[in-house]
């Protein structure tokens, strides 16, 4: 039997992902300020509605970008087979 081989994690995949938490972080702010009107960790940000709306939406774009790059590597990524039992 067959089995492909766990992805490496690359400095690549890693920046990546770090785009990928700003992202989680900024459209968690817009979101918390929507729901009870207050910052959750930079001090008055967003400060308006229009400014929680704008996190949301660029904190969901980078998100959704950020994730499409990384499977994009994954994807391209050759595949080792290792074969098991043997």
């Amino acid at each position: 039997m067959t089995r492909a081989q766990r992805p490496q994690l690359t400095l690549k995949i890693m920046f990546y992902a770090i785009f990928d938490v700003v992202g989680m972080v900024s459209f968690a702010s817009g979101a918390l300020w929507f729901a009870q009107g207050q910052s959750l960790f930079i001090p008055d940000f967003p400060s308006s509605m229009a400014g929680a709306l704008a996190a949301i939406i660029a904190g969901l774009l980078l998100m959704l970008w950020a994730a499409a790059q990384i499977l994009r590597e994954l994807i391209t990524r050759p595949v080792n087979v290792v074969e098991e039992g043997k």
